[in-house]
């Protein structure tokens, strides 16, 4: 499907992404992964414009592929208590917050 443009259109681009991760040492302390963007190098923009006084084609490649490797190491161990909200009802109010 083209998208309108203010005159002419643009074609529709599509691209494919991949990442792969592999956790080690004890406990899964430590990742390396590794991401691909664009793979098949089909990230291209082709536009369309014309008007009584010029016809234009343009093509532009947006992101181009990259390849990224990531080390990642967590040190200790995660609380999940710390984001835990706090009740702030007393029994003696029903339920109802307060203050408000």
């Amino acid at each position: 499907m083209l998208q309108s443009a203010s005159q002419g259109y643009i074609n529709p681009f599509y691209s494919v992404d991949v990442a792969m991760r592999k956790n080690f040492l004890k406990n899964d302390a430590a990742s390396v992964i590794l991401s691909v963007s664009d793979i098949f190098r089909t990230r291209t923009v082709n536009q369309y414009s014309e008007s009584l006084y010029f016809v234009q084609n343009y093509s532009r490649l947006r992101d181009p592929q990259m390849v990224r490797l990531t080390l990642a190491y967590r040190f200790g161990k995660l609380d999940a208590t710390l984001f835990k909200r706090k009740n702030t009802n007393t029994e003696s109010d029903g339920g109802q917050a307060q203050g408000l």
